[in-house]
């Protein structure tokens, strides 16, 4: 039987009662709204009892309602992972998925790191090919001048470039916060004011936690800036957006997505803008940083400390 959930339902609809089959239709015409809906919606959409969606659950396999919507979301995304991978050039995308290499095949793990050095690149001049310095600048104006700084991020990479952001800015002098959970997210966006500003970084610009927290910033009227897609709900809702694009295509399942590498650019890019907006106020603190890491273990040629 296919692991593919969606698969598996379509194998059994011939053995399906009729109001098991209903729901089954119902699913596969409309899988990512059938996950936004409940047991009480669907039953009264087609016209069943709420029993009769809970057993149709347990015919195909799952534990119930929530283990279902779980296991489809999963699928969805699958799908669509494997969609992008094999987006071609035309499209906008790079063409299939170089495969890793199955155990260590010394050739092969070459050709593969060769493509991910190739997708790194891509990332790259993407960003570059965007670059808009005016926004930049403007960013980091506002940091520089910022009572506080509170950094957010949620998830896998963003949450991690949100702390390197921190890393960034407080040995500037900037006093810096990270927060990668969603109610401290919230929380935090609430003790914001006018002089202070709020970075957002974010792979999709799509968290809903995310944009509430914006919201919150934007009515306490701090500056907010966010390091993701200009067009996403969270690019749209920042007063400024340094514009970093999202692309699947190409990328392995198993291959963290390129983006990473651009949005790391423009933290770089950004942390720099406001080491020059402070002049020799950032020059102190670097060297107050430099030396209290080089009294421990001496000095070291290229060391970087202070970044």
């Amino acid at each position: 039987m296919p692991d593919d959930l969606l698969d598996r339902i379509e194998a059994l609809l011939p053995s399906l009662s009729r109001s098991e089959a209903k729901i089954a239709r119902k699913l596969m015409a409309e899988p990512e709204e059938f996950v936004r809906s409940s047991v009480r919606a669907i039953a009264a959409d087609i016209g069943i009892s709420e029993p009769t969606v809970v057993r149709f659950c347990r015919t195909i396999g799952c534990e119930g309602f929530r283990d279902l919507k779980y296991r489809i979301i999963q699928d969805l995304a699958l799908r669509q992972a494997q969609r992008d991978a094999r987006l071609p050039a035309e499209a906008g995308g790079t063409g299939p998925a170089t495969e890793p290499p199955t155990g260590f095949d010394g050739a092969a793990s070459v050709e593969f790191a060769r493509h991910l050095h190739g997708r790194a690149l891509a990332a790259l001049d993407g960003a570059m090919a965007g670059l808009d310095m005016e926004m930049i600048g403007r960013a980091a104006a506002a940091l520089a001048r910022a009572r506080k700084v509170l950094i957010y991020g949620l998830g896998g990479s963003s949450a991690i470039l949100a702390q390197e952001m921190h890393n960034r800015l407080f040995r500037l002098g900037i006093a810096s916060t990270f927060y990668t959970d969603s109610y401290m997210q919230r929380m935090s966006a609430a003790t914001l004011e006018a002089a202070d500003a709020a970075i957002f970084v974010s792979s999709t610009g799509r968290p809903r936690a995310l944009q509430d927290s914006v919201e919150l910033a934007r009515y306490y009227r701090a500056q907010t800036v966010a390091i993701t897609d200009r067009d996403s709900p969270l690019g749209r809702d920042a007063d400024i957006c340094l514009h970093v694009d999202l692309t699947q295509s190409g990328v392995h399942e198993f291959q963290p997505n390129p983006m990473r590498f651009a949005q790391l650019l423009m933290i770089d890019l950004l942390a720099y803008q406001v080491a020059e907006s402070l002049g020799p106020r950032a020059k102190l603190m670097l060297r107050q940083t430099r030396a209290s890491v080089a009294s421990l273990h001496g000095i070291a040629p290229q060391q970087p400390i202070g970044d």
